[in-house]
């Protein structure tokens, strides 16, 4: 992936939010090496997205009434 902070030329809509980027306003342009025609366009500030990125870990199951295995 390819990424450059450019300046809009006509109106965009950030792929993140879904809001638009007006023309003017600097953007992240982000391109895939292998499919050049998938471009991506995001706020430099993005009002919805995250403050910091997290991963995300599935919560541990709950199991009721086990019994443990004896070995």
């Amino acid at each position: 992936m390819k990424e450059k902070i450019i300046v809009a030329r006509h109106n965009l809509v950030c792929d993140l939010c879904g809001h638009r980027i007006p023309a003017g306003d600097k953007c992240r342009m982000v391109m895939d090496d292998f499919a050049p025609h998938m471009t991506y366009f995001e706020h430099l500030q993005c009002p919805t997205a995250l403050a910091v990125v997290r991963s995300m870990r599935p919560n541990r199951p709950v199991i009721n009434h086990c019994q443990r295995v004896l070995a």
